[in-house]
């Protein structure tokens, strides 16, 4: 008899967690990151957009996924030095994470993966690579009731010992997919 109350129970609250439904939606967002720690020797402000998908998970959390493209130009000193016309790097991140909601304030750590690129054009070093690196970054933010995001995040990544970090700002929009 306790096995089938026991059964019953765990059944019961099974479906009820599945019955809660939260908010899907889609995120864009327009960024300006700001180097930190050795990535502000040689780099100035960066710019980029980034899209966010969000699934509902219960009345306040949400599953997500970020990705996007931010670049970055280089300092004039070290474009000088390299007697280079142009330097610039870029970071594509591809981040999962949980967002949870406290009434339009939000919280988000995130953890993936970075793809980091840099280009240098003119003197004698014209080319360009790409590499990935380990990523995680937190987020704090508000979202206003018309579905307007304004954003806070810490980003590093890191690889062989090094890290690359800044910290960005983030405004965008919320689409809805449904649910709650």
């Amino acid at each position: 008899m306790k096995r089938i109350l026991l059964m019953m129970s765990v059944s019961l609250l099974s479906i009820a967690g599945f019955a809660q439904t939260g908010k899907n939606q889609i995120g864009a967002a327009a960024e300006v990151g700001f180097p930190t720690g050795d990535a502000s020797d040689g780099t100035k402000m960066g710019i980029g957009a980034t899209v966010k998908g969000l699934y509902g998970i219960g009345t306040a959390g949400q599953i997500t996924f970020t990705t996007g493209f931010l670049s970055f130009s280089a300092k004039d000193e070290i474009v000088d030095l390299l007697g280079a016309d142009k330097i610039k790097s870029s970071i594509i991140p591809l981040l999962a994470g949980y967002r949870h909601n406290f009434n339009g304030f939000y919280a988000e750590p995130q953890v993936g993966y970075a793809i980091h690129g840099g280009k240098i054009k003119g003197g004698e070093f014209d080319g360009s690579d790409s590499d990935g690196a380990f990523t995680w970054a937190a987020n704090v933010g508000y979202v206003f009731s018309n579905n307007i995001e304004v954003g806070a995040r810490y980003q590093s990544s890191h690889k062989d010992g090094t890290s690359s970090a800044f910290f960005g700002l983030r405004v965008g929009y919320l689409f809805s997919l449904g649910g709650k």
